[in-house]
């Protein structure tokens, strides 16, 4: 099984492990094991202090992809293009310069209405 960048889960944690022993002072101390499984293929890894803080770092910054913020207006996920699938609201800047063009418009709308 190859991820989306071609790479094998185990073989890219592996090549990750081996950046990180190059400058580990202590790579032979393992602080914790981690057993990984894609379909058949299984390997335990074991990691030093630093290689579970360098793992640790990775999980940590990671951002998806497809994370476009929260909606202000529910809380629900946005869309790429800052849309809220769930309640309709278009956030960000381009959310607000909607909103305001929208009320010049029906102010508009109401003037006219009014005369």
């Amino acid at each position: 099984m190859t991820s989306a960048r071609g790479m094998d889960p185990i073989e890219a944690m592996n090549a990750f492990l081996a950046r990180i022993t190059a400058h580990d002072p202590e790579p032979d101390t393992t602080v914790m094991s981690l057993q990984v499984q894609v379909g058949r293929a299984r390997e335990t890894l074991q990691l030093s202090a630093r290689a579970v803080h360098a793992l640790t770092e990775a999980l940590t910054r990671y951002v998806d992809p497809d994370d476009h913020g929260t909606c202000a207006n529910c809380g629900k996920p946005l869309s790429k293009d800052l849309y809220c699938p769930g309640c309709g609201h278009v956030d960000g800047i381009f959310g607000q310069t909607v909103a305001n063009h929208a009320a010049t418009v029906l102010r508009q709308a109401d003037r006219t209405d009014a005369t």
